[in-house]
């Protein structure tokens, strides 16, 4: 008999075959996601994919239980013990634990019924998606598309993944899996009924097998039908004719299942048991019945667990609410004596019951939670919608916490209209401020400090809102720093932040930088709890970036990360890889810098986070330092139709709009763009980041020959006050002499500026710097300094693929006499060993000499993301698959 037409399931099917193909030899998206509803043959689907591959493969299924117990999936998965209280930074262990297995071999990470998985372990396989591409890794995700959960919503989103629907079975796909079944092809009355199951492949087989069970099909001459008085009792839904196979089970069989599926988990005969006034012997012969009945599995270790999660929901279903409720009170029982808080609050909350009992049980078990918010907020989000007006500002808190901004202010703005107990009132207004504040709403934020400071507040309030108030107004950047002196602070945690970024926006960025380490430690020293932590964490490393440059920023962000880690707070991390992007690029790490920030961008982006206009431009500013004009103009464009807000008021956007100007050679519109941005950041008093910028106005006013423009340049120069942070003052005096116009001067200044940027780490301020004297050595006819100091500005800027700027240098020079090819002043090849760039050079050995990567990291003052990309850019060009492999590699090298 002719085989049937391909179904479209099927087709879908060879579709993700073909992209898991592909993504195993590192082409396309590495995360690749199957969604489809209960019953629908997900994990059949899954386990035919992985069949065969010839790669390392690791799988986990997630259960009812699983988004209960933190990083359970994820360390299942990855073959990590996880603690019963998840401590601080136990997900950094969980991706070095990834990193090690992927340094051996690649590897395929399977995830079974993600929408299970506990918040903590979403965070993870969203990490790994973001990862993949810089390792030797394939995920592969099944879901599905109820529950919703937030957390894998964000991780859909991303560009490196990507998603499938799986369809119903069309009847093609029918015929074949009656085909499998019954080893013959049914026949149009066989297929009719069939077509019953809607299409739902557990359905359609579990109709076959009770027919084949009864002996009901009849199969001739390669066809298989069945008796036409079937047809009106075939089940209308899979749930149905699940329910008609439950029912058949004895009456001790039944109780068993039913237990299981309060349980909600794998669980032992005694554990079941101990339910009830029985023992686990008597019980033998119920789990024996049904497990021939293919409803339950025994591990063999002894744990039964459902065949398929719809045995499980259906059993739970039919089983009567209050019946429901004493077995989840015994349940509860049970972990009370283990000592398992977060199953006693969720069985508990499911038996409902007095509210104190129930209050109580969250509070316990939030205290296990404090280093994983996420995992906080499902607990609280039940605990919220059992015990009314109890838990609001808790879940507020934590959904702020976790980084879920949006979500955090809907809560708390509930939580404001039902509150009627007056110390949370203000702690809810506290919640809904800070997430205004966070997602960039600052005329919202400033109009909840105006009416709350309308209402009769004490003291302490007042002076808290009235510092928020000014805290929001410099973010903001719309009128002048405001003035003041620089004595000794005193005051609450906010109070020090405020005043340390007035101080560093003025221009007083030693006093700045100073006043926000001392706000970091404090913040630590209040032992804020549950409660949200202030931003004292974000601000060292940003303002040493300005103060003593990325080489001692670095050092600051790590500290930074790991307070970040210690407290608990999530939300910082999008604005921590804005920093640290911003100290790559510095550092002439544009591959980093702009990993860094896509990766702070996406976070921002799914939080529905503001104040990305730093970013935004440092972004854009990497690409035209690439010469890809093109993504750098889309990027400026769409970040102005966003209407968001310039941080501070600093031109980050629009001084790359003017390096965009300058790259294409008109200079003109250039320096009239550089003119209009200095003059409003010096309208609006932002001296500290003026000196940042100020050799990129000067170099423009002179090649222009824009006198009053550099007038303009050195007398805001001179209203900077001293004295002068040590990054500023190469970049300073430079600016100075370009705009005074003495040569001598100008080699001077440009050498020193150099030489003090080298030892800051600040490739950018280095080259540019090089490039001055070059140019201005060329001028005054020593050709042969010149071109020196032109090819050091050339390899710097070959070296870090900052095509944008070697083409200016060349450009500059040749007028001058000075003719430099600047594809040809560094001959390294694109493949080999040679191809290389010095850092990944010092981490193929490092990973020689047997160091993991969090040991790299932490030895080379980078992230093990950093770590990572350096690694699959070194692979790659040496056309390896593993770190085992680069190990060999330079071992060999060695001998």
């Amino acid at each position: 008999m002719k085989l049937p037409s391909t179904g479209a399931r099927r087709s879908i099917v060879d579709e993700i075959d073909s992209a898991l193909d592909l993504a195993m030899n590192g082409i396309g998206p590495r995360t690749l996601v199957v969604t489809a509803g209960p019953g629908s043959g997900k994990s059949y689907t899954l386990r035919r994919l992985v069949s065969g591959r010839g790669i390392e493969t690791r799988w986990a299924t997630a259960d009812e239980l699983s988004w209960r117990q933190p990083y359970a999936v994820a360390a299942a998965l990855i073959g990590v013990a996880v603690p019963t209280t998840a401590p601080a930074g136990f997900d950094t262990e969980l991706y070095a634990a990834v990193d090690s297995l992927c340094a051996v071999r690649p590897q395929l990470l399977v995830v079974d019924d993600a929408h299970n998985a506990d918040a903590g372990s979403l965070e993870v396989l969203s990490h790994l998606a973001a990862a993949a591409k810089d390792l030797p890794l394939v995920v592969l995700v099944a879901r599905r598309h109820l529950p919703t959960r937030e957390l894998l919503t964000r991780m859909l989103a991303r560009p490196t993944v990507r998603e499938w629907n799986l369809p119903a079975m069309d009847a093609a796909d029918l015929e074949v899996l009656a085909h499998e079944v019954l080893g013959a092809w049914p026949d149009a009355a066989l297929s009719t009924l069939l077509a019953r199951s809607g299409g739902n492949p557990m359905h359609a087989l579990t109709m076959l097998t009770e027919l084949r069970a009864h002996g009901t099909v009849v199969v001739k001459d390669g066809r298989a039908t069945a008796p036409s008085m079937l047809d009106a009792s075939a089940s209308s839904s899979l749930e149905s004719a699940i329910a008609e196979q439950l029912s058949l089970l004895d009456a001790s069989s039944r109780d068993l299942v039913r237990k299981l599926a309060v349980w909600g988990g794998p669980a032992t005969l005694a554990e079941l048991a101990d339910l009830g006034d029985t023992s686990a012997a008597v019980m033998v012969g119920a789990a024996q019945t049904v497990i021939d009945a293919g409803m339950i599995d025994a591990s063999p270790s002894g744990e039964l667990t459902f065949t398929h999660d719809v045995y499980a929901d259906v059993a739970y279903d039919g089983l009567a609410p209050p019946l429901r409720a004493i077995l989840h009170t015994e349940v509860a029982r049970h972990h009370e004596a283990a000592g398992n808080r977060q199953m006693v609050a969720h069985h508990l909350l499911a038996a409902g019951g007095d509210e104190s009992v129930l209050g109580a049980a969250v509070s316990r078990a939030q205290e296990e939670l404090q280093y994983v918010p996420a995992v906080a907020v499902d607990l609280l989000g039940t605990a919220t919608a059992t015990v009314a007006g109890s838990f609001e500002l808790d879940l507020a808190t934590a959904l702020a916490r976790s980084g879920q901004l949006a979500r955090s202010a809907e809560v708390a703005t509930q939580g404001l209209s039902n509150a009627t107990d007056p110390a949370v009132v203000p702690l809810l207004y506290r919640t809904l401020l800070f997430t205004s504040i966070a997602q960039g709403k600052s005329q919202h934020a400033l109009g909840l400090i105006s009416s709350t400071l309308q209402m009769p507040v004490d003291d302490a309030t007042r002076a808290g809102l009235l510092d928020t108030q000014r805290y929001v107004s410099l973010l903001e950047g719309i009128t002048p720093v405001p003035g003041g002196e620089l004595g000794a602070v005193q005051g609450p945690v906010s109070v020090l932040v405020t005043e340390a970024l007035r101080r560093f926006l003025s221009g007083a960025v030693d006093s700045g930088l100073n006043l926000a380490l001392e706000a970091s430690q404090q913040e630590g020293a209040v032992g804020a709890g549950f409660q949200l932590s202030t931003s004292a964490d974000v601000w060292p490393p940003f303002i040493e970036l300005y103060a003593h440059g990325p080489v001692a920023a670095e050092a600051l962000m790590d500290r930074a990360q790991q307070l970040r880690t210690d407290r608990g707070a999530a939300w910082m991390t999008a604005y921590q890889d804005f920093t640290r992007g911003g100290i790559a690029m510095k550092r002439g790490r544009l591959d980093d810098a702009a990993a860094h920030i896509d990766a702070g961008l996406e976070r921002a982006g799914s939080a529905d986070m503001g104040w990305t206009s730093i970013a935004e431009g440092t972004r854009a500013q990497i690409d035209v330092y690439r010469g890809d004009v093109e993504a750098a103009l889309a990027r400026l464009d769409a970040f102005e139709n966003s209407g968001q807000p310039h941080q501070f008021g600093l031109p980050i956007c629009g001084m790359t709009r003017v390096s965009l100007l300058e790259s294409g050679r008109k200079l003109l519109p250039a320096v009239a763009a550089a003119r209009r941005y200095w003059g409003g950041a010096r309208e609006l008093g932002i001296y500290g980041w003026l000196p940042s910028f100020a050799v990129d106005c000067a170099r423009l006013a002179r090649r222009t020959d824009d006198g009053e423009f550099a007038a303009e340049i050195v007398d805001t120069l001179a209203e900077i006050s001293d004295p002068l942070p040590v990054a500023s003052v190469g970049p300073v005096a430079l600016a100075r002499a370009l705009c005074a116009g003495d040569s001598e001067s100008v080699v001077a200044q440009a050498v020193r500026s150099a030489e003090s940027a080298r030892r800051e780490g600040n490739v950018i301020a280095e080259a540019a710097a090089w490039e001055e004297a070059a140019c201005e050595l060329a001028a005054s006819g020593d050709k042969v300094t010149a071109r020196e100091h032109a090819r050091t500005a050339l390899l710097i800027t070959q070296n870090m693929g900052a095509t944008a700027l070697s083409s200016r240098i060349a450009m500059r020079l040749r007028p001058l006499g000075v003719r430099l090819d600047p594809r040809t002043v560094r001959e390294r090849p694109r493949t080999g060993w040679d191809s290389l760039t010095r850092t990944e050079t010092t981490i193929a050995d490092m990973v020689a000499s047997g160091r993991s990567g969090p040991e790299i990291a932490q030895s080379l003052f980078i992230s093990q993301r950093t770590v990572q990309t350096h690694v699959s850019h070194a692979l790659a060009k040496l056309g390896l698959r593993t770190r085992v492999e680069l190990a060999a590699l330079v071992a060999g090298r060695r001998e």
